[in-house]
């Protein structure tokens, strides 16, 4: 019996301290929040149809705020006339909502960087998607990163800060601050163990009870 509950116990702690892991936000840039502040959802506004924007407060309702970077709609990236899709030299964003992972796709004749910054714009980690023939044929490909520390801030930029890149379809994986507070599923299973801990001092209060009489 005593090694039942240990193992109950043991169990209900171990499922109750593991992690809530968040799901990224995918941003293909054809929808800008609508007045719910989140991306994805049915009042999500279209992209303008302009050749050249700047991307600037687009998504400053993700928390994302571009310093440097324009948007571009074009049939370049994908053949889709009205595919919206990053096409700058060196965007740098800034996060008011920390996040721990950045990926994103890249259709571009040199090499793509990707670097990320703490709060106090340090880097912190870094990726690079290496195109074997600079400034030559495009390459497709998708470039990500993650880092144990938050990330506040990126940028994507080429080897050569002049150069452009086209990039489209930016995930980020924000941190859930709610992981730090157990669910009400990881509560119970607290609960559980508390129980079980309890049943467990008294099982052994009345073993020595019954030893002694």
């Amino acid at each position: 019996m005593k090694k039942l509950f240990c193992s109950l116990f043991l169990s209900a702690c171990g499922l109750a301290a593991m992690p809530a892991f968040a799901s990224p936000v995918l941003i293909d840039f054809e929808h800008v929040p609508g007045a719910d502040g989140v991306l994805g959802t049915a009042d999500d506004v279209p992209t303008a149809s302009t050749f050249l924007q700047p991307l600037d407060q687009l998504y400053a309702a993700l928390g994302l705020s571009f310093i440097q970077g324009t948007l571009l709609q074009a049939d370049f990236y994908d053949g889709n006339p009205s595919n919206h899709f990053i096409s700058s030299t060196y965007p740098i964003a800034l996060l008011s909502k920390p996040v721990t992972a950045i990926g994103i796709d890249s259709f571009s004749s040199w090499d793509v960087n990707l670097v990320a910054y703490d709060k106090n714009g340090q880097t912190i980690a870094s990726a690079l998607l290496a195109n074997p023939n600079p400034g030559g044929v495009n390459l497709r490909g998708h470039v990500t990163l993650t880092s144990a520390q938050d990330i506040y801030g990126f940028a994507i930029h080429a080897d050569d800060p002049n150069h452009i890149l086209n990039l489209d379809n930016l995930e980020l994986t924000f941190a859930d601050p709610a992981a730090a507070v157990p669910e009400p599923s990881s509560l119970a299973l607290i609960g559980l163990g508390v129980s079980l801990a309890g049943l467990m001092r008294r099982a052994k209060t009345q073993g020595k009870g019954g030893g002694t009489a």
